[in-house]
This record gives C-alpha cells, structure tokens and sequence, in this order.
C-alpha cells in the first residue's frame, strides 16, 4: 500500500478550515543557529503553509491580503511584517531521503522571496514563495502532522507550539512515549543554545508551560517523567494520548473562550498533571537506564 504523502494529506484535510497539514520534516525542523522562530513567526508560518493549501510545494508566488491575516492573527501591518522578515531570513536545516534512498541535510531558508505592498493601500497584501528546500521537504515527505489552527494561535509559548507539533506528527501512530536526552529535548523544544541549562531551569520555564498549554488547548494530552543516572536528570520519557470525548468538548469550550483567564484556569489543572506525571515515574522507576524506542 503506498505512503500517504502530505500534499494527499491537504487534499484529505481541505474541507476542514482548522486543519492545517504539515510535513513531518517541517514540524521536526531545525534551525542552524540553534532555537527556534519567534512565537509570533512560527504561528505566521502555520498560516502560510494553510494559506498556499495544495499549492504549497509549487514554485508559485502565493498571495495573502493584511486584513485576511488579521481576521485571526490579530497583529499590526508592522508586527506582521517583522514576521514575514524573520521567515525570510531564518535558515533550516531538515533531515531529507534522496529518491536512491540516500540520507543527506537541506538546508535553505524558510521563504525564498516577499514582497510587501505600501500599509496606506487599504488592500495591501504581501506576496511570498516558499523556498525550494521547503518545497523538495513538504513533496517528497511520507509522513505529515494535521494540527489545529484555533490550538496554534492560542499557544502563548514558543516552546508549547514546538512541542505540539512535534507530538502532533506521531499521535496517530502506534507509538505512545519516546525516550530524550536533555539535548534532543532542548532540539525539539527549540530551547536557543546556553538556555537553561540546569534541569530545573528547563522543566520550570519551557517544559511545564508546555505540557500545561496542550493539555488545555490541544486535541490530545502529554506527560513526562524525568530519567535518571544516579541523582542527575539525564533525560525525559515523553508520552502522550488522544484526549476522550468529554476532554475534548472542555477543550473546545476553553478555545470558545477570551484568553483573559486562560492561564488562571489552565493552573487549576497543575495538581492533575503533576499526579499524571508522578504516575509515569512509578512506572519508569524499575526501567533500564536512557534507551530508545522506534
């Protein structure tokens, strides 16, 4: 049976206007000068990508009025703007498969040219293309990840868009938890070199806000448990699931809502993820050391 690949995905996904379809190399991408896009372009980003629909992997110049981006995104013309810059000039690098079946890394930057009419035009509109690098990654990717608009625009960290993504790409498969090192974790995060290095750090400022933000907005749940060697954290086990029904309907509800009080209510749950978590570390506590899992 042939691999569905994403562009069939869009095809799939089209008549639901909060699905948006990225390839998997792009939700696992990395970016060479370590980190990751601003909170504000990465959200522009997932709008692009759902805005050039099936025509993503074209070499085509792709249009988009201010006024159609600020129905949702709710940013200035001048906001916007710095966005679609920090795209343009942001270099990736994706883990690709040549059709011999040979590895090798691309690298490229995000859009290869845009152009951005004058703010006084009350139509103005930019024009962008999508470099080739991400246009070789999202035609010839096998496996792709179909996340939530609405969940996308109410993240209000970077790194729980990172990590929803990332988990967004393998909740449909029959993989439920993975093992990472503190490094991979920073790397699928998007943690930017020499931030937060000490475990403590980490958990408390970029890994809790992110599992607490997808368990409140997102369509499926996270937890994780620290690995140990000794007393130091060396790692996480990363593990997640499909939320049911009820879960579902309150968090479509919490997405109904004004972000004012979002986060008040997203801390009534700490006490329930924090006894999900301590649960997961039980049943870690008699495991080998770091391993891995396919």
């Amino acid at each position: 049976m042939a691999k569905l690949t994403t562009l069939d995905a869009i095809r799939m996904h089209r008549p639901d206007s909060d699905a948006i379809v990225a390839a998997g190399e792009v939700a696992d991408m990395r970016f060479t000068t370590g980190g990751s896009l601003s909170l504000r372009a990465a959200k522009l980003f997932c709008l692009l990508i759902q805005e050039a629909g099936i025509a993503v992997a074209d070499q085509v110049q792709h249009r988009i009025p201010y006024a159609v981006l600020n129905e949702t995104f709710h940013k200035s013309r001048d906001e916007l703007a710095e966005a679609i810059h920090e795209l343009h000039m942001t270099t990736v690098s994706v883990q690709v498969v040549s059709r011999k079946g040979r590895p090798f890394t691309k690298s490229g930057p995000i859009l290869s040219d845009v152009e951005r009419e004058p703010d006084s035009l009350d139509d103005a509109e930019i024009r962008f293309e999508f470099s080739p690098a991400m246009r070789r990654v999202i035609a010839d990717s096998t496996h792709w990840a179909a996340v939530s608009r609405r969940a996308v625009l109410a993240f209000e960290s970077r790194y729980s868009l990172r990590l929803y993504m990332h988990i967004g790409l393998r909740v449909n498969r029959r993989q439920v938890s993975e093992e990472l090192t503190l490094d991979e974790l920073r790397s699928v995060l998007g943690v930017p070199d020499g931030t937060f290095r000490r475990w403590q750090d980490l958990r408390r400022f970029a890994i809790d806000r992110a599992v607490a933000e997808i368990n409140q907005l997102a369509g499926f749940t996270a937890v994780y448990a620290p690995l140990k060697r000794g007393r130091r954290v060396v790692g996480v086990r990363l593990a997640w699931g499909r939320k049911d029904t009820p879960d579902l309907i309150e968090t479509q509800r919490e997405l109904d809502r004004p972000r004012i009080g979002r986060t008040a209510r997203r801390e009534g749950r700490v006490e329930t993820i924090a006894q999900e978590r301590h649960r997961l570390a039980e049943s870690l506590a008699n495991a080998p050391g770091l391993g891995r899992t396919s």
